[in-house]
This record gives C-alpha cells, structure tokens and sequence, in this order.
C-alpha cells in the first residue's frame, strides 16, 4: 500500500510538472516569434517525453504487479542461496522455459535478490512480453 501511495504521489508530482511545461510553453507562443514557437515546440516534446515515460513506467508496474499476483512459487526454489536460485531460474528458463512467462518471472526475482536490478528488469519485461502473447 505503501509502495501505491508513492507512485501516486510522483504521478501527481509529475501532472504538476507537465502543467507548468504546458504553461511556459504557453507564455513562450503568446511571443508570437520563430524564437518563442521553437521553445514551445521543444518544451512540448519534453512535456510529451515526460508523459510517455510515466505511463510506460506506471504499465510496467501494473503488469509486473498482476505477474506477481499469479506466481505460483515452484517447489524447487532454494530460498536461502539467491545464487543457487539463480542459476536453478536460468536452467529453467533455459530447459524449454522460454515461453514460459513463470520462469521468467523467477529468474526476474533471482536477478532482484542477487541485487541485479537491471537484469531483474529485462527478466520482467519478457515475462511480460511471454505473458501477453
């Protein structure tokens, strides 16, 4: 819950930030330049740039989230080794998993606890990816 509450938090941060884009955007057309049409139009990229990054950023929590919601915890997961799970994860994966989107989704969490944030992400991603199809 806690988790929610910060990402509406920076959604709201960011709506705020947007509609001050969108206002200076605003004064820099009421110039009614080339120099005050070109700012706009670069402050409206950065303000559609902004907006896209966020909605990808708040989809892929809401996809990884329904992930995880439907994972089911294999029996064989070694729980007090994260390198031992990893490399039971990527065996998996590996073993006729790629079109698996659970065992992607456990290698995700083997990245994560071996604190391969990166990893962890591109794992989720295809899970994701397998998930939808």
């Amino acid at each position: 819950m806690r988790a929610k509450i910060f990402v509406a938090a920076l959604v709201l941060i960011t709506a705020a930030y947007c509609w001050g884009l969108g206002w200076i955007a605003w004064g820099f057309v009421q110039v009614d330049s080339a120099l005050g049409y070109g700012l706009a139009l670069g402050i409206a990229i950065l303000l559609a740039l902004s907006v896209w990054v966020i909605w990808r950023e708040v989809l892929f929590g809401l996809r990884a989230g329904g992930l995880a919601r439907r994972y089911q915890v294999p029996p064989d997961v070694v729980e007090d080794d994260p390198r031992a799970e990893f490399e039971a994860a990527r065996t998996a994966v590996q073993d006729g998993g790629e079109q698996d989107w659970a065992a992607w989704f456990r290698l995700a969490l083997a990245y994560d606890a071996l604190r391969d944030r990166a990893g962890a992400r591109r794992a989720t991603r295809q899970a994701i990816d397998v998930h939808r199809g």
